[in-house]
């Protein structure tokens, strides 16, 4: 390409385009501005006289261009028609384009070039450029300021609007647009009418069509008085309820919503619609569009949030849940990468969204056409890699702190009373000992293990004299040496250490969050009051870190400091939790689990030390998290009540000895004293240890040692728990009790927290295993290349920077996103990118004007959509006026309305609306396709995106979206011909104007109908073509009925035929099946089963399986756990293709997702059929695939009983694609169909039990529960079929022993009637569908509207 250029550029000799001998100083002033930073940015690097020099090409003095390069002289004769340089920088040639790699320059640009070729090319540049002008000629701070010379970055002009004669414009808006216009000499286009004017004014505002009364008063009012009546209607919809539903749908679109995370699994985004409803308020609220961006950037960090108190809501912190809608992979192997990939995606999100920049492209090197470094990506990603990924609580302050004060202070007073109520029961003690029955007498008995403060009394009771020396020198001989290992272990130098209840300090450094946590270590002796039942308090605690010391309401996020892993490195954490805690450590912030990225649901309330294997991950980040059950970023449990204390956390390396609980720990009180001599001394000893023990508990000056011993008294209630114990105790718990109940529960939102502010590398053409040097956190260079001043992220610093006034995008941004939105075009018809690639606005000086006034006025967004819809611009009809279509084909001088198709969310709206179906209820949660809410509502879940609104163009979640796509496919045709969804509201449309009494004719149901869908009224001709296909379609009823009633007689009459020939048949095998040729198989015959009352053993064959991962059969039913259990056949010898999956299954939990019952697959387990539950719809079965290649939901009723009882699941794969599930014998939810099955060749495939798919245990795969029996069958059976088989029917006869048992005259016969029956099935069906039709053509009429362009498209 470099030659070709070279070549092209030799050419041109400097015989015609010489330097003129007196160039003037007018013409090097144009060298100097419009032609050298052109050759410096573009050609210099490439084409210079002091290192490169390409095809021996100089472009950096004039004697390079007089030189030439290997070819010989630059420039030609010919004039400007035969310059190969302006060919070459004009693309006119596909081989010789210039600039290598960027865009073709600008026109500007290439009129200049011309300009300057046709002067004769004047150069002042005589004298060869040093190294060091050379570099300075191209440095990136010399290409930045060129760069910053691009409109976007220039300050945002004070402009005057212009003044224009004549009385057409009603606003400056009109003046601005007017001057365009009138300069091209176009003229506008009429006024629209009332009726299209209403409709473009509510789908505009609020998204929906107006109704028939809002139209008709519109009419009325504007034919009085017409800007009165507009408005008056502008005003009604910006203060309609839907205003913020249909600008919440804008503002996602920017920001990408999503409610899963995508790829295998695609687990859902915690709470997402939070944000969705978070946005309808806001907008409704017309809060400031700056405080809404300080919100999205750092809502969480403001000093005085925006609070909902109605709601009880930190609305302000709801903002930071669009940094959690990125994709994430399923647990990939480079977490770094993953991090690196999910983080590029939220700044290109944040730079496209609120500043209209490409900022992600600055990863692998400077920007090739704006002013942004690659240094500007890595201080946004130093920024965004600062926070950790979390689900944060949004209750006001208020409610988070709800009863805390009055609950801390009673605390003590229960403490007090329980103190001495035990003080009082100690001097029993030494009796209970001595003595022992009930409770003492068991737990003595039973205390076998040193570590038990009864251990010693166990050995002891019963010793003597010189034995019971002797045990007892035993015994504090185990204790001293266990102490000794104690103090070691404490002492021990490992990679991480943190000991809570030692080193307070070191909790400094950690990430918490949540209102159970206030940022200190608990003393020794810290309890919980508990909220109900007959004991008090549940444990006396060691020192440490306890998220549910007043309630275990209260959330709890805690989160170590950040450590590189190391080779043969363990992780260990002392911790006792209950209620679904999570417990894992996180790699590079990824939130998922799976395969290498294990997870510990912590639910049992009893201490361990945790451990994991952590030396895979050797030279990545890590971090310990310990989070109550909802407070997940990804894996939330919802658990009401949910709790978790930490004392001890350390990293081991390899070889080095792990952490374990010491019998020091637990009897320290016992050992503490003289020796004793007796037991009748040790029994004293007791009792005065456990006093000891209590009075530091009284006074808060406990040890850990005094903390455990006294818990076991207390747990194993030795000591009395109960309210009733004294009226005081009685009356200080029920008044905690009552205060306790009254805290709120944590309502959430996706989020992140702030972690370790970090500036990290910049990675060496963007490859993460290539870091270099440190990049500060702060803004753009162009801007502010000042680093943050920030302990924190940086986040309240970079919303700040956004917004400060020498910043030049934001507003211009977001006033085009207002304008593209309202007009249909934005002034920047590129919304997402105001950098060189993009284009530059039609009507500069209005988007200035505009964005100084939207800031001047408090950043209302309803202001500037109030001041864009008054316009006449806005007002004006599609059809344009003389040649001005043809002057203007593409709008962007606005002298007419634009023509634009509704958004796919409008669309289905609009029907909606028109069937009468809109359900308006605003806010909530997220639906199912067939919802009649508002489609903003849908989920948006990646892997399976509403197909309609997809087809539609609603974009795909993937990165900011300011101008959504716009196709015409056709699928949409065929969509908006067949879809179900869509004939129901079709039919419902239909019935709706039937069901209208006051329409008393067909005239007038045709007229109301057309109202409804296209806000106008029906013209003669319209009336009398629907009135002729409604007489026309009576008469094809009747047709049809006619035919649909002879195919059914024929029907009937063959299939009696059938049953005459089969029953004798049947009746006469029944009678010759013996006992002895009965199957432990009843109903129709498997090719392999296993009901496990021969263990793992397949029934009929050699599928025999192999039980793995702890998987064993306990009274005939296979136990699954959940984690790793599964159980794995032999490669099967049979070809499968159709087929039935079949299972008799009981679930450990209801809530549990994605695992497989039973599953055919090949024998790497990457393709597969499989009965799978609850994988994208919770309680749910569903047919799993590859990829959901044959998955489809069945929408059947949600899973209640299996947690009790087992239940019967079968899906049966038929050869046509067509796919049913069965439930307890009965049809599951919907039928579907794929477009072709998966054929699994013999010995290729296998089947696996408990898994979903897979050649080892992974993540969510896997089932918790018991499976009593399992059936494969190498066809699809019927309906009858598997209800016998459910049933153990013993009298089914199959199809093929049926077969086998006729004549071969009979086979022939049967043969004969069934094809003939397939037939008349078939004809049936086609009868049936056109039945539906024309016994209602009303359906076909409505549906008939909504295909019409005029109601799709807005006029």
């Amino acid at each position: 390409m470099h030659q070709t250029f070279n070549r092209a550029l030799l050419t041109l000799c400097w015989t015609t385009f010489g330097v003129p001998a007196a160039s003037s100083a007018q013409q090097f002033e144009f060298f100097e501005k419009k032609i050298r930073p052109v050759l410096a940015e573009h050609c210099y690097e490439c084409h210079n006289s002091s290192g490169k020099k390409k095809g021996g090409l100089a472009l950096d003095w004039s004697g390079g261009l007089i030189e030439g390069g290997d070819s010989g002289a630059l420039l030609g004769q010919g004039g400007l028609s035969k310059s190969l340089l302006l060919e070459v920088i004009r693309h006119e040639d596909s081989d010789m384009k210039m600039p290598k790699g960027g865009p073709k320059l600008s026109p500007e640009v290439i009129s200049d070039f011309e300009k300057w070729v046709a002067a004769g090319a004047p150069d002042p540049r005589t004298k060869k450029p040093t190294k060091d002008e050379i570099a300075k000629a191209t440095s990136w701070e010399t290409i930045r300021e060129r760069r910053k010379q691009w409109w976007s970055f220039q300050p945002i002009l004070q402009v005057t609007p212009p003044k224009i004669d004549g009385d057409w414009a009603r606003s400056d808006i009109d003046r601005f647009i007017q001057t365009g216009w009138k300069e091209a000499g176009l003229v506008p286009a009429a006024d629209a009418g009332p009726e299209v004017l209403i409709r473009r004014l509510s789908f505009s505002i609020i998204g929906l069509p107006p109704t028939l009364e809002e139209t008709d008063f519109f009419v009325k009012a504007a034919a009085k008085n017409w800007q009165g009546a507009v408005e008056a209607a502008v005003a009604r919809l910006l203060s309609s309820p839907h205003f913020g539903e249909r600008w919440a749908r804008h503002w996602m679109d920017w920001v990408r919503y999503a409610e899963s995370l995508g790829s295998e699994g695609d687990p859902s985004i915690p709470f997402a619609n939070q944000y969705r409803n978070y946005l309808i308020r806001a907008l409704n609220a017309d809060v400031p569009y700056d405080q809404l961006l300080r919100e999205h950037i750092a809502g969480d960090l403001l000093e005085q949030p925006r609070l909902n108190e109605e709601l009880g809501l930190n609305e302000s912190a709801i903002g930071p849940a669009h940094y959690r809608f990125v994709l994430q992979g399923f647990a990939p192997t480079d977490a770094l990468d993953e991090l690196v990939r999910t983080t590029e995606n939220q700044i290109d999100v944040i730079s496209k969204a609120f500043l209209g920049l490409t900022v992600s492209c600055a990863r692998c090197h400077n920007h090739k056409f704006d002013a942004i470094s690659q240094e500007d990506y890595h201080a946004f990603y130093s920024i965004m890699t600062s926070n950790r990924p979390a689900t944060i609580d949004v209750n006001t302050p208020e409610r988070r702190e709800k009863n805390k004060i009055t609950l801390a202070k009673l605390k003590p007073q229960i403490r007090q009373a329980l103190a001495d109520q035990w003080l009082k029961e100690v001097r029993d003690i030494p009796a209970k000992l001595g003595e022992p029955s009930g409770r003492w007498k068991q737990l003595i008995d039973g205390a076998k293990d040193n570590k038990n403060p009864l251990h010693a009394w166990h050995k002891l009771r019963l010793a003597k004299g010189e034995k019971f020396v002797q045990t007892w020198e035993q015994l504090a001989g185990e204790f001293a040496k266990s102490k000794e290992s104690l103090e070691a272990q404490r002492q021990r130098k490992y990679a991480q250490r943190w000991q809570f209840s030692l080193d307070s300090p070191s909790f400094d450094p950690w990430v918490i969050d949540g209102n159970g946590l206030d940022g200190t270590v608990a003393k020794s002796g810290a309890f919980r009051v508990l909220s109900s039942g007959e004991r008090v308090i549940d444990a006396v605690l060691p020192a440490g870190v306890y998220s549910h010391l007043l309630s275990d309401k209260h959330a709890g996020v805690l989160s170590s400091p950040v450590f590189k892993a190391e080779k043969g490195q363990k992780l260990y954490v002392r911790v006792v939790a209950n209620g679904g805690v999570m417990a894992r450590y996180v790699v590079q912030n990824y939130t998922r689990n799976g395969t290498v990225y294990p997870t510990s649901r912590l639910r049992d309330g009893k201490w361990r030390w945790q451990s994991w294997n952590i030396g895979y991950w050797a030279g990545d980040d890590i971090h310990l998290e310990v989070t109550t059950a909802g407070e997940q970023a990804t894996l939330f449990a919802n658990k009401a009540n949910s709790w978790f204390g930490v004392t001890d956390v350390l990293v081991a390396g390899e070889g080095q000895p792990a952490p374990r609980e010491e019998m020091a720990e637990f009897v320290q009180p016992i050992f503490a004293m003289n020796e004793p001599t007796n037991a009748k001394r040790l029994a004293k000893r007791y009792a005065t240890a456990v006093r000891q023990s209590i009075r530091a508990w009284r006074k808060g000056r406990m040890s850990d040692e005094q903390a455990r011993f006294l818990d076991y008294f207390v747990r194993e209630g030795l000591l009395t728990n109960s309210p009733n114990a004294s009226p005081a105790l009685a009356r200080l718990v029920a008044e905690y009790r009552k205060l306790e109940t009254e805290i709120p529960l944590p309502q959430r939102a996706p989020g992140v927290l702030e972690a370790e502010a970090v500036d990290r590398p910049l990675f060496v053409r963007g490859n993460h295993k290539q870091p270099a040097q440190a990049v500060p956190r702060r803004f753009l260079e162009a801007f502010d290349s000042k680093p943050f001043n920030s302990k924190n992220s940086g986040r309240l610093e970079l919303a700040e920077a956004m917004l400060h006034p020498e910043n030049t995008l934001t507003a211009r941004v977001i006033v085009n996103r207002i304008w593209h939105h309202v007009i249909g075009r934005g002034l920047v018809s590129t919304p997402d990118n105001f950098g060189k690639l993009g284009e530059k606005p039609t009507h500069p000086e209005l988007l200035d004007y505009l964005a100084k006034r939207f800031v001047a006025e408090g950043w209302s967004i309803k202001k500037l959509i109030r001041e864009i819809t008054l316009t006449r611009t806005y007002q004006l009809a599609v059809t344009p006026a003389h040649k001005t279509g043809e002057m203007d084909p593409e709008n962007r001088l606005l002298a007419r309305s634009h023509v634009r198709r509704l958004e796919a969310e409008a669309i289905r709206d609009a029907m909606l609306q028109a069937s009468g179906s809109l359900d308006r209820n605003p806010q909530g949660g997220s639906d199912n396709p067939d919802s009649n809410r508002r489609s903003l509502y849908q989920r948006v879940i990646r892997n399976r995106l509403n197909p309609f609104l997809t087809i539609m163009d609603a974009p795909v979640p993937t990165s900011t979206k300011g101008r959504r796509d716009v196709t015409n496919v056709p699928a949409q045709s065929l969509t908006m011909m067949n879809d179900p969804f869509i004939l129901s509201l079709s039919e419902r449309f239909a019935n709706r104007i039937k069901g209208e009494e006051s329409l008393k004719n067909v005239e007038a149901q045709v007229s109301s109908m057309f109202r409804i869908a296209l806000n106008r009224a029906a013209t003669p001709d319209e009336i009398n073509g629907a009135k002729a296909f409604l007489v026309d379609a009576d008469a094809h009823a009747v047709r049809v009925k006619s035919a649909l009633l002879k195919t059914n007689e024929e029907i009937k009459h063959i299939e009696a035929q059938l049953t005459a020939l089969r029953e004798p048949l049947r009746k006469q095998l029944l009678t010759n099946r013996s006992e002895s040729q009965n199957s432990a198989v009843t109903g129709p015959k498997p090719f392999a089963a296993w009901d496990f009352s021969q263990g793992p053993k397949d029934q009929l064959g050699q599928a025999h399986l192999s039980l793995e991962g702890g998987a064993k059969i306990e009274g005939s039913a296979l136990v699954l756990d959940g984690k790793r259990a599964f159980a794995r056949s032999q490669p099967l010898a049979k070809r499968i293709r159709d087929k039935t999956l079949e299972a008799w299954v009981q679930l450990s939990d209801l809530d549990q997702k994605g695992g497989g019952v039973i599953t055919v697959q090949t024998l790497d387990g990457v393709l597969f059929d499989s009965i799978v539950y609850a994988e994208s719809q919770g309680r749910s079965w569903l047919a799993g695939s590859e990829n959901h290649k044959r998955t489809d939901g069945f929408d059947g009723p949600k899973e209640k009983q299996a947690l009790n009882k087992p239940v019967h699941i079968a899906i049966v794969y038929h050869s046509d694609g067509k796919i049913i599930g069965y439930r307890n014998g009965k049809p599951y939810g919907r039928t579907f169909r794929k477009s072709e099955l998966r054929e699994y060749k013999a010995n290729e495939v296998e089947v696996v039990l408990g898994m979903r798919h897979g050649e080892k245990p992974s993540g969510d795969r896997m089932l918790a529960g018991l499976v009593f029996k399992a059936r494969i069958y190498d066809r699809a059976l019927s309906a009858e079929a598997v209800l016998a088989s459910f049933s153990g029917n013993a009298t089914f006869i199959s199809e093929e022993q049926l077969l086998a048992a006729m004549t071969e005259e009979q086979r022939l016969l049967k043969s004969k009637w069934q094809a003939r029956l397939g037939q008349l099935y078939k004809e049936k069906n086609k009868l049936e569908e056109a039945s539906k039709s024309v016994l209602d053509p009303w359906r076909d009429l409505a549906q008939a509207m909504f295909n019409l362009k005029e109601f799709i498209y807005l006029r």
